[in-house]
């Protein structure tokens, strides 16, 4: 697996965003601001880890970007996310004790906060609200999970990758062009469907669909979402 599995930004797309995770709130301030853990930095292409290993580590990303993905037996690789600042990383297999699922790539020199699993006891006792910090955002990732399998089961394939889109603009609100008020996003087409359990040529399909029927606008290798556009209809957790 490589960083080539990232599409890089286009000089052409203004401010083009790809996380496709990056949670905020007061709670991801306290995780940021909690004094624990041990600061870190990794480059752009080195690994948090890899693929299979087992150690007790998970991350808070302070500044950054991390590609989170799964290579199957066969040498296929499928997205999970693209991890932005105040996203906690690799925590599941840590806390479990088991191989990793996926492999953590950092796309961009990156700070992060390192935690021990075998600490955790330590960290909430010096810090209660850490620890209801942490269950906070990770509460948001089950969540999450539990609206892409609601999604995937009932949704057409135009309004999966819609939701997904109106995600990242609710994550990336901050983001939003003053002027037109749109978000410009810049994800592969094969990176949208690993996302939402699509074919590449149904994404290609779909997105043509979306900017026919004026939802999003596809420029160059940037689709452009509007703020003022946002389906009024909210993921099954809500």
């Amino acid at each position: 697996m490589t960083s080539r599995a990232f599409g890089g930004a286009d000089p052409h797309s203004g401010s083009a965003i790809s996380e496709t995770w990056m949670p905020r709130g007061e709670f991801i301030t306290h995780l940021m601001e909690s004094g624990l853990g041990d600061t870190v930095h990794f480059q752009e292409g080195k690994y948090l880890f890899s693929q299979g290993e087992i150690d007790q580590r998970f991350y808070v990303l302070v500044s950054g970007k991390v590609y989170v993905s799964n290579l199957s037996a066969e040498g296929h690789e499928s997205t999970f996310n693209i991890m932005g600042p105040g996203s906690v990383i690799g925590e599941a297999a840590a806390v479990m004790g088991l191989p990793r699922y996926s492999a953590a790539l950092v796309l961009e020199d990156s700070e992060l906060l390192q935690f021990q699993a075998s600490q955790l006891e330590d960290y909430i006792r010096q810090s209660p609200r850490f620890g209801s910090a942490l269950i906070h955002v990770l509460s948001l990732k089950q969540r999450q999970a539990v609206a892409r399998l609601h999604q995937a089961v009932f949704d057409a394939p135009d309004q999966r990758i819609l939701r997904l889109l109106e995600q990242i603009a609710e994550t990336h609100a901050d983001r939003l062009d003053s002027k037109d008020s749109q978000l410009r996003v810049q994800l592969t087409h094969e990176q949208i469907g690993n996302l939402t359990n699509l074919s590449r040529v149904t994404v290609t399909r779909s997105l043509q669909k979306l900017k026919r029927d004026g939802r999003v606008d596809l420029v160059r290798r940037t689709i452009v979402l509007s703020g003022k556009r946002r389906s009024p209809d909210r993921d099954p957790g809500n």
